[in-house]
C-alpha cells in the first residue's frame, strides 16, 4: 500500500500526463464540492446528490481512461459505455448510503483503465475482478478504496483530495499489478 502511495506521487512529478490528470481531478473535485455545498452534501437520498456524484464519477473515469492508458480509437465507445456504467453504479451505491457505494467502488476499481485498453468489453469486468479479488494486492486495493472513501467525507475538501488520491492510487496500483498480472497470465497459459 505504501509502495503505491510513494510510486504514485513520485510518478506525478515525472509523468506529465499523470500530473495533468491529477490537476484536472483536483479541479473536478473542487467543482463537485461547490455543487455539494449548494445541494447539501450529506443528503444521500436527494436527486441532486445523485446527479452531482454521477457527473463527478463519469468525468473522472473518462479522464483516467482517456489520458492515462494507451488506447486505440475503436475503444472510445467501450470507454464511454464503461465510464457511464461506472459512474451510474457508484452514484447509485452512494445514494443508497455509503456501504453499497464502497462495494461498487471495490468491484469496479480498475474498470476506467481496463476499458480503455485493447480489450474486448466482455472481459473488462472479469479482468478487473481477477485483479482486485484474486491477486496478491487485494488487501492493498481494499485499503486504498477505504482511504479514498474516508477522505471523501472531509467537509469542503473531501472530493478534491479523494479525486487526487483515486487517480494516483488507482493508476499506481494498476501499473504495479499490471506487471505481476501479465506474468501470472503467461504462467497459467503455459501450464
Amino acid at each position: 500500500m505504501i509502495e503505491s502511495f510513494v510510486k504514485g506521487f513520485r510518478e506525478i512529478v515525472q509523468n506529465t500526463k499523470l500530473a495533468v490528470i491529477s490537476v484536472m481531478a483536483l479541479v473536478l473535485g473542487f467543482v463537485a464540492e461547490v455543487l455539494y455545498i449548494f445541494a447539501g452534501k450529506y443528503d444521500f437520498l436527494s436527486f441532486d446528490f445523485f446527479v452531482i456524484k454521477l457527473f463527478e464519477e463519469v468525468l473522472l473515469a473518462l479522464l483516467m481512461g482517456l489520458l492515462l492508458v494507451p488506447r486505440r480509437r475503436e475503444n472510445l465507445l467501450s470507454l464511454l459505455v464503461f465510464s457511464a456504467f461506472y459512474g451510474l453504479t457508484i452514484s447509485a451505491g452512494f445514494s443508497l448510503f455509503v456501504l453499497p457505494g464502497f462495494v461498487a467502488f471495490m468491484f469496479l476499481f480498475f474498470v476506467p483503465l481496463l476499458s480503455a485498453k485493447d480489450e474486448p468489453p466482455s472481459s473488462v469486468l472479469e479482468k478487473n475482478y481477477r485483479m482486485v479479488f484474486k491477486g496478491e494486492k487485494t488487501v492493498d486495493v481494499f485499503l486504498a478504496a477505504a482511504i479514498v472513501f474516508i477522505v471523501w467525507f472531509i467537509p469542503y475538501l473531501g472530493s478534491i483530495i479523494s479525486n487526487l488520491l483515486r487517480v494516483v492510487l488507482v493508476y499506481s496500483m494498476y501499473r504495479i499489478m499490471e506487471g505481476s498480472y501479465e506474468k501470472t497470465e503467461s504462467d497459467t497459459g503455459s501450464a
